[in-house]
This record gives structure tokens, sequence and C-alpha cells, in this order.
């Protein structure tokens, strides 16, 4: 399982500015959503194949990425990503995410083991890096007894970390308080800021709890073109065309503005990103290894002060 050698952040001079490389591909994590359906709503080219799933997994080990997330209900995702990870005779040697199922019975003791040992063995994984929920309200549970549950599965060894999924600063909080939780995964952006200006990474920092980001690309949205953006989600192109300005003026693609942005803000997180294809992976391999200008951070956040909220939740979408 080949990889990048790391390389430690560095500033360096170049035409007058001050440029910033952060290289690691370690803080990385694959996002496989893609791999079991048709996900997000800038795709293109829907569920890919087997075959081109497994390329999309070896590109990215080969570029350094060990770390994979996943979930129950991401249709084929957990299967397909066992079966290719034991065929590049990586099972067993990367750390899985996954996200217990919104169906199952979380007071139910039995039940939840079950279903842990149904990702494993669909992972082809002898210990979960983390086993998430996948709703936010589930903090709820954890008084009720799904605390005693999930600290049975750490002390058992089934996984080694417990996280949740959140979508709002006030849940992020609540679970960073909360036991035996001890990873919080979050949205986050060059427009949602949310959790940010609540102060939630301060507070894990201070905590000694991990943040795991997602929606980097807002499902896709920050990626397409105003032209193609449906007539549904109109009130999201004042946004999407100032976007593109920006990336003209700083002569950037869309994607590296995205991930240029939250690598910078948030250094010591984890950044989930999805991908439909192996040129896919090493892009963005290739733009978190490069150069950032330092006032790339300022230009970002003038142009997009407060984003309404209807445009940063999906769900709020349609």
């Amino acid at each position: 399982m080949a990889g990048k050698k790391a390389q430690a952040d560095r500033a360096v001079s170049k035409g007058g500015q001050t440029l910033t490389t952060i290289a690691d591909c370690n803080s990385l994590i694959l996002g496989t959503a893609q791999l079991g359906m048709a996900y997000g709503i800038a795709n293109r080219v829907g569920q890919p194949g087997q075959r081109e799933a497994k390329k999309i997994v070896e590109t990215a080990l080969n570029e350094g990425i060990s770390h994979f997330d996943t979930a129950q209900d991401y249709g084929e995702s957990e299967a397909l990503l066992g079966i290719i990870l034991n065929e590049l005779d990586a099972a067993g040697k990367v750390k899985i995410t996954t996200k217990l199922h919104p169906d199952i019975n979380l007071l139910n003791e039995k039940e939840v083991i079950r279903a842990v040992e149904s990702s494993m063995r669909k992972l082809k994984n002898p210990q979960l890096y983390c086993l998430m929920l996948h709703r936010e309200r589930y903090l709820d549970l954890l008084e009720k007894g799904l605390n005693v549950i999930l600290e049975k599965i750490i002390g058992d060894g089934y996984a080694k970390h417990i996280g949740i999924s959140v979508y709002s600063p006030a849940a992020a909080f609540a679970a960073l308080k909360a036991l035996p939780i001890d990873i919080v995964q979050l949205p986050a952006n060059l427009l949602d800021r949310r959790f940010e200006k609540s102060g939630v990474f301060r507070v894990a920092a201070a905590s000694g709890k991990l943040i795991h980001i997602r929606s980097v690309f807002l499902q896709g949205l920050l990626l397409m073109e105003a032209k193609d953006v449906p007539a549904t989600m109109s009130f999201t192109l004042p946004v999407i065309r100032r976007l593109e300005e920006i990336a003209r003026e700083t002569h950037l693609t869309r994607n590296a503005l995205a991930l240029h942005y939250v690598k910078i803000k948030y250094p010591s997180s984890n950044i989930i990103f999805g991908a439909e294809s192996p040129a896919h992976v090493c892009e963005n391999c290739n733009i978190w290894g490069s150069d950032v200008a330092n006032d790339l951070m300022e230009k970002i956040e003038n142009a997009f002060p407060a984003v309404e909220e209807r445009i940063l939740n999906p769900t709020l979408w349609h």
C-alpha cells in the first residue's frame, strides 16, 4: 500500500505573496457514499461500477489516504468497500468510520451489536476506527441507556472511537460534552462558518476531542456552474456567481477554493471528501498539497460575510 511521503507545513514567499503548504494527505478521509449510490447534486455519472470504484479506492491509498468514511444506509458502500480493500490487501490496515442505520433501535443492545458485527463482516475489518451515530437527535438517547451500549462496544473492542454526525452548533456543543463520544462530524465549508463562529472548534480542541468535517463542497453545489443550477435552487445563484468571480480573480478552480479554505481554516480537523473518479481523487490530493496565498481567507470571508441557512442546509433545498 504505497503512499506519498507526508510533508511538514511550510511557508514560502513567491511573487511577493506569503504562501502556505500543507501536503499531508493523512488528514483527508475518502467519503464513500458515491460508491454505494448516486450521491450529490452535482453528480453526473451516478454510482460507479465495481472496477471504477476499485480504482478510486486504490488511487486514494496510493495518495496516502488511509481513512474511509461510510454508513450502513449508503446503499452498497460498506460491502463494496470491504471487497475492494480485501482485493487490494488493505483490509484491516486502514481506518474505517461507519454510521449505524437510522432504523436501528439504538436502545436494544443485541440489535446494535448485530448491526456493528454486520458492518465489520462487510468491511472485512477486525475493528472499526469509529462507530458513528447518524443523527444528532440520538444525543437524547445517551442518558436512556445508549451510552452504556456504546461503552460496551468500545470495551469489547468493536470500535476505537464513538462519534456522532450533527447539523447544528447547539448539537455539536452537546456532543462535545457527552460520553463516550469523542469524535464529532459536522458540515463546514467556505460558505458555512456557523460552527467556527460559535466556538465549536475551540471547545473541541480544549476538550481533546476530534472534528471530522463533511460537506466541504456543499454536496457539490460549490462546484456547479451557474448555468447548471436547477431552477428550484435559483436562490443560490448570487452566491455561485460570486464564487465564480473569485475563482477568476485568483486563477483557482472552485474545487481548489473549497479545499484551500478548509485546510487553512481547520488545520487540526480531518476533512472528508467524495470522488466520482480516480482523477477526482488525484486532483483533490494535488490541490491539498499545493501552495495557498494567505490572503485567500480574507478574500473569501469578505465576499461571504453571512449566508442564509437555506443555502447552507441541503435539507432545505427542496
